[in-house]
């Protein structure tokens, strides 16, 4: 025979040390309710919140379209050279850049020369561009290119200084299919030492897909 048996356990007795415990433990709880309600209410209305990145100032006119930018990053924002230029519309397949037009802007010295931006000084800048493209259906694998040079005023020789190739199609349009529209923006941007003298252009491989429509 096997027999069981059931130890008594000890009944728990409540005293005022347990009790004070008991206090602080609900007290500590509601701590940190207050604290997580006013840690939200603060995030919510913008009184604190992760400090946010450091930006150039003079933020990019535009959000589509052809455009070329370039801003210098001296420490002086009244007298840095900047250049915002966008696309002429008018002209088609072809990237021509206008200054003179809504958006555009040449300012402390920048100047547009034959297609191209024209560094004032020596220093730090922000080169900046986007194009869009847009068609109806791949007919044909489609490759598009975007390109922004610099022709040194030292050595007279072209450097492509940022570049990107995005295909819109992932395989051609079958015949007898719907042609769909498809649209494809590429932007670029990067900082550098550019000297006096130095010209930067921007350029496409098939102009003929860029959306005017959007320009500046």
């Amino acid at each position: 025979d096997v027999e069981l048996a059931e130890e008594a356990l000890p009944k728990k007795t409540w005293g005022p040390q347990n009790s004070s415990r008991c206090l602080c433990l609900s007290l500590f709880s509601f701590l940190l309710v207050g604290g997580a309600t006013i840690l939200f209410c603060l995030l919510n209305f913008g009184v604190i919140g992760p400090q946010r990145e450091e930006k150039f100032p003079n933020p990019i006119i535009g959000s589509m379209g052809q455009t070329l930018t370039l801003r210098s990053s001296s420490q002086n924002s009244n007298d840095k050279p900047v250049g915002h230029v966008v696309a002429n519309h008018q002209v088609e397949e072809q990237l021509e850049w206008l200054s003179h037009r809504a958006n555009a802007l040449l300012a402390n010295g920048m100047s547009l020369k034959d297609n191209q931006l024209v560094i004032p000084a020596d220093g730090l800048y922000l080169v900046y561009s986007q194009v869009l493209f847009r068609g109806q259906g791949c007919p044909s694998y489609v490759l598009l290119t975007h390109t922004v040079s610099r022709i040194a005023v030292s050595y007279e020789d072209n450097v492509n200084l940022l570049s990107a190739i995005k295909s819109p199609c992932p395989k051609e349009t079958p015949e007898g299919e719907e042609l769909k529209p498809w649209y494809e923006p590429i932007y670029l941007g990067g900082v550098f030492q550019l000297e006096k003298g130095d010209r930067l252009s921007a350029e496409v491989n098939l102009p003929k897909y860029l959306d005017f429509a959007e320009s500046g």
